[in-house]
């Protein structure tokens, strides 16, 4: 299939958004950016393949956050249970603006290179994170508090050593993200990235208890935890879960991971579609709160 269709759409000119969407980026990281708001049917020149020079020069000295989608892939793509997967390929790293701490893939301490990367390539391309599948191009996310309404758009990374730019391959944006399968990656991934887009924009004036970030690391990297966390504990007396639900869960991580992000969604930021607390849990919460005060730093979740 040839991807390589014009498009007449015309760039936007520069913006400002990439500062705006992406603050915690560095500098450094934010100067290889062709800072043009690029959308759908923008279109651009580029192709990687073992034939350029700068082959696999990508797969080092970067720092991949792994989304809760990516990490499931890879766990049954190398036949890992969550626990064994953290602790040989990932480290927890702290979202500088939105205190809410994730999963960074651990790169080789010796060489700096991406622990699937092989001369012949990636070793795990099926199942490969998103963020790879998205390269060159960037998504930027920006909350409707900064702007009148949520959205995204894309723009291009250009850095000095890539050769791939120079290829005459051309693609929209949408035929890329096609081909490389990060829209469905994006589908699975969009209640992560509404908690941590929400969380960001929130800003570093509206902290985050210990407890909630300790629960949100467990559910967004270890569903194994995070299913003996509701079965094993009191959750299904504080929480109406139906039995559906409960039963889907207990099976199914995708599902899990979802029902994960529906409580977060409650506990992080009071929302509506978030589990409803059942109605004796709330009345016990009141009763102990008027009997005995908790302390500012405990959570206060029934």
């Amino acid at each position: 299939m040839d991807n390589s269709q014009n498009s007449s759409h015309t760039p936007a000119p520069p913006v400002r958004d990439i500062d705006m969407a992406l603050p915690e980026v560095p500098r450094e990281v934010r100067n290889v950016l062709h800072p043009v708001r690029l959308g759908g049917t923008d279109t651009f020149k580029f192709r990687c393949h073992p034939g350029v020079s700068c082959f696999n020069e990508c797969c080092s000295k970067i720092e991949i956050i792994l989304t809760p989608y990516d990490m499931l892939r890879l766990r049954r793509r190398l036949n890992l249970d969550a626990e064994a997967f953290l602790y040989e390929y990932a480290d927890p790293s702290l979202n500088q603006k939105g205190q809410l701490p994730m999963a960074m893939l651990r790169m080789d301490a010796s060489t700096g290179k991406c622990p699937f990367n092989t001369p012949e390539g990636c070793s795990v391309y099926e199942d490969r994170p998103v963020t790879c599948r998205y390269y060159p191009i960037g998504l930027a996310l920006m909350h409707k508090q900064q702007s009148e309404g949520d959205e995204s758009f894309y723009f291009l990374i250009k850095e000095d050593f890539c050769k791939g730019h120079l290829e005459d391959k051309q693609w929209s944006v949408a035929q890329w993200r096609q081909d490389q399968g990060s829209d469905g990656y994006d589908q699975h991934n969009q209640e992560w990235m509404d908690v941590v887009l929400r969380r960001r924009t929130a800003g570093d004036t509206t902290g985050t208890s210990l407890p909630l970030s300790e629960m949100f690391y467990m559910a967004t990297t270890n569903p194994e935890a995070f299913r003996r966390f509701v079965f094993d504990s009191s959750f299904l007396r504080r929480y109406e879960v139906d039995e559906e639900t409960a039963k889907l869960i207990q099976e199914d991580d995708e599902a899990l991971i979802a029902f994960a992000f529906r409580w977060l969604k409650g506990a992080l930021f009071g929302s509506r579609d978030g589990l409803s607390v059942r109605r004796e849990a709330m009345e016990d919460l009141k009763q102990r709160q008027k009997n005995r005060p908790l302390p500012a730093s405990e959570e206060s979740q029934p």
